[in-house]
């Protein structure tokens, strides 16, 4: 029987665990990449957890799934009236986490949908499993709300390993495992902490307690063991409280966990915290975005000039991007705009005023191209990426990308976020992947390795994925 193990470690950052690797301290990794390899992948933007393990479990983008970030507005829905309309906000930080199921776009199917023998250990989405094939539901909380106000991370981990283990000698075809403690320590401290290389030290002691148990079973060879992250992060030095920005010009603000601002210029959404969304005029329903020449306008917010061009001159700010037109995406820096269109399989980079990807020049090329392309650029991915954004009719009008070093959120942050993620940059989007298979010579999204999971257990993959069969493990 072929089996697939998904091991997710959150927030490792790459360069950290290769160079762990490369020292010698991962001895159990580098058994499970001797027979297999080493590689990176891109996430999905936001680089936040939660929505970046979408693409895992459905082979689609945020975008697709309609969940465009850890915390959004439904702008046609709310109308000003905070508690009637508290359902028309979302956080997935707090009580509402387990509300993100039901937001999935309803005709997008779980990999624990597609195969009936798996089970979900401390995961965030859970729709197709049962209670028994979701056995650490309760301890997830717990272990998550002790780990994040008294700063000790380390027992989620242990629980994840004990029922991972257990795991291997139960018919589970499909098992997927978070372990939260570096990302936990990163955001204490920064990507190469004491904390975070001791977690991830242990993590490899389970690595090979798994490779042993699989080994004295005779199963080793029929299972396919994916080590991967769902983002990395950098060190924050500055935060930019973007909800306080707004009120500093004016504009009476709705942010997180504060809701109930009377008639409010601007909602602020921030995941990561190096991007956030900001949807102008909320308490105004509306079925549609308005455009970045709107929004530049004074009366968009309720401020007193040119809020965008304000936003494009603080340092923390990389760029801005809002919708034309369905398909369009303006992309704005200081220095100015440029154009992003999906048109047919090509996307489309024309530089108006100026250059915020970087590019040095239009391109036009295909989503596969763009990976390539920009692999190695200081926005990886991030006209495939920004153009997916917009795919869900839940992001804001203006979506806000964050320069390294720097992040959006500070006031209510408890405990004060040192490291972060959540951006377009290159410390955010690049992933580890490692594996006992072979990896290919492409380069791979992370949305990507949901058909390779499903084509290695032998399962139909669904028709309308992001995700590209381009590695076939098997």
């Amino acid at each position: 029987m072929r089996r697939c193990f998904l091991l997710l470690i959150d927030g490792l950052r790459p360069d950290v665990a290769e160079a762990e690797l490369a020292a010698g301290r991962l001895p159990n990794l580098a058994r499970l990449v001797a027979a297999g390899g080493a590689g990176r992948a891109i996430t999905s933007f936001p680089s936040t957890t939660s929505v970046s393990y979408l693409p895992f479990f459905t082979g689609c983008t945020p975008g697709r799934c309609n969940v465009p970030s850890i915390r959004w507005l439904d702008r046609a829905c709310y109308d000003g009236r905070w508690w009637r309309n508290r359902n028309a906000m979302r956080s997935y930080c707090g009580y509402q986490a387990g509300m993100l199921d039901a937001d999935v776009a309803p005709d997008i199917r779980t990999i624990f949908e597609l195969v009936p023998e798996s089970v979900g250990i401390f995961t965030m989405v859970t729709r197709g499993l049962t209670r028994e094939r979701n056995p650490a539901r309760v301890e997830r909380g717990f272990w998550g709300v002790l780990g994040h106000y008294a700063q000790w991370h380390q027992p989620s981990d242990e629980a994840a390993a004990g029922y991972l283990l257990r795991a291997v000698d139960q018919p589970h075809r499909f098992v997927f495992v978070q372990f939260p403690a570096v990302d936990g320590y990163t955001h204490q401290a920064d990507p190469r902490a004491p904390k975070v290389l001791r977690a991830l030290a242990r993590l490899d002691l389970v690595v090979g307690r798994l490779l042993d148990r699989l080994s004295a079973k005779g199963e080793l060879a029929e299972t396919l063991i994916l080590v991967v992250s769902d983002h990395g992060a950098s060190v924050v030095h500055r935060h930019l409280d973007l909800a306080d920005w707004f009120r500093r010009q004016g504009v009476t603000t709705l942010s997180h966990p504060v809701l109930w601002e009377k008639d409010p210029g601007a909602a602020v959404m921030v995941a990561g915290n190096g991007s956030a969304m900001v949807y102008a005029r909320p308490h105004a329903p509306r079925p549609r975005r308005w455009p970045l020449e709107h929004l530049r306008r004074p009366e968009s917010f309720g401020g007193r000039s040119d809020l965008i061009a304000r936003l494009l001159g603080e340092p923390a700010v990389a760029l801005v991007a809002a919708e034309a037109r369905e398909g369009e995406v303006v992309v704005a820096n200081a220095e100015g705009e440029a154009d992003l269109r999906q048109h047919g399989h090509l996307i489309q980079y024309q530089p108006r005023s100026a250059d915020p990807l970087a590019l040095g020049e239009p391109f036009e090329a295909g989503p596969r191209e763009w990976l390539e392309r920009t692999w190695d650029a200081a926005l990886p991915d991030a006209a495939f990426q920004l153009l997916d954004q917009f795919r869900s009719d839940r992001t804001g009008d203006l979506v806000v990308v964050g320069n390294e070093g720097f992040d959006f959120r500070k006031r209510f942050e408890i405990p004060e976020h040192r490291s972060g993620h959540g951006s377009l940059i290159r410390a955010h989007m690049h992933t580890p992947l490692w594996s006992n298979a072979r990896l290919p010579a492409v380069r791979l999204r992370t949305v990507d390795l949901f058909p390779t999971m499903l084509d290695w257990l032998q399962t139909a993959i669904p028709a309308g994925i992001d995700g590209s069969l381009v590695w076939r493990a098997g």
